[in-house]
């Protein structure tokens, strides 16, 4: 099921002290990691828990994308769990496994589990927006967010541009996205080209329209409600939105849940940005 999920992935099972990988896995990380095949009648392979960050690292650089499963409960825990069910099945007595991390080359935070950074530049995670201004397409208009995981920085913005992309040609060159995000059907056939052009070497990603890539009411609303600016030492005061995202909403709403005008497919931009990083268990 796990991997039927993440089949774009290589999962990284923890079972004990080691992480193991099955089947197409295993053989990924026997070509590419030099782990060698356990005995058994189907490809398996495994390394101990203290060389995650190494070998995840490796895999990651090579443009794969690593799922971390840990196990969520002890065996006594699994025991209670089959007592209080009435007709435990053969896949209830297993210690439950979940994913805890999903790990890609724009999605690096260098944790304890992690390791140490391979290189030295940002690694940033791009999302973008597109619409046309007119209908000839000599003008576009793009929303855009820029994120470092690995030191927590967010950079959005939105601006128009001229039917070359200058302005986001430049953008990409000064800081170049090892991977990114774009909703399907968007951005033009004139963007992608500079994406499989300029940016052939970075991951590209789709995410849907909606449930993964939001509009900005979503992105607002989801900011706001899920409390990602909280103050966790006063559980009393107001929340209060960051005076960058602040001031992208419409200043008729004192509550924040109103795109202001010309930041719609900033905060869009944002709302995918948010979409992954929840995704990736790291928002």
């Amino acid at each position: 099921e796990l991997k039927s999920q993440n089949f774009d992935c290589v999962i990284f099972y923890k079972v004990g002290k080691f992480y193991e990988l099955y089947h197409m896995d295993a053989v990924t990380g026997v070509s590419e990691l030099g782990l060698v095949f356990m005995k058994g009648t189907w490809a398996h392979s495994g390394f101990p828990e203290i060389a995650f960050g190494r070998f995840s690292d490796v895999l990651v650089q090579k443009g794969h994308k690593v799922v971390r499963v840990e196990q969520t409960e002890t065996p006594e825990m699994m025991e209670a769990r089959c007592k209080s069910t009435n007709h435990p099945t053969k896949y209830d007595r297993v210690v439950r496994r979940e994913v805890c991390r999903i790990i890609t080359k724009g999605t690096q935070t260098y944790s304890v589990l992690d390791g140490d950074p391979s290189e030295t530049h940002n690694k940033y995670l791009l999302c973008i927006k597109e619409k046309a201004e007119d209908c000839a397409g000599h003008q576009r208009i793009y929303g855009v967010c820029f994120v470092d995981t690995s030191v927590g920085k967010f950079y959005v913005g939105q601006f128009t541009d001229d039917r070359h992309s200058s302005r986001f040609r430049t953008l990409v060159a000064h800081y170049p996205p090892v991977q990114i995000l774009f909703e399907k059907g968007n951005p033009s056939a004139d963007t992608h080209k500079i994406l499989k052009g300029s940016l052939s070497s970075a991951m590209q990603d789709s995410l849907i329209s909606g449930s993964q890539f939001w509009n900005a009411s979503k992105t607002l609303k989801t900011l706001i409600e899920g409390g990602y600016f909280e103050d966790k030492q006063n559980a009393e005061s107001e929340l209060t939105l960051p005076p960058v995202i602040k001031s992208m909403t419409s200043e008729n709403d004192s509550l924040g849940l109103t795109p202001g005008e010309n930041n719609e497919l900033a905060l869009s931009a944002l709302g995918g940005c948010v979409f992954y990083l929840k995704k990736c268990f790291i928002d």
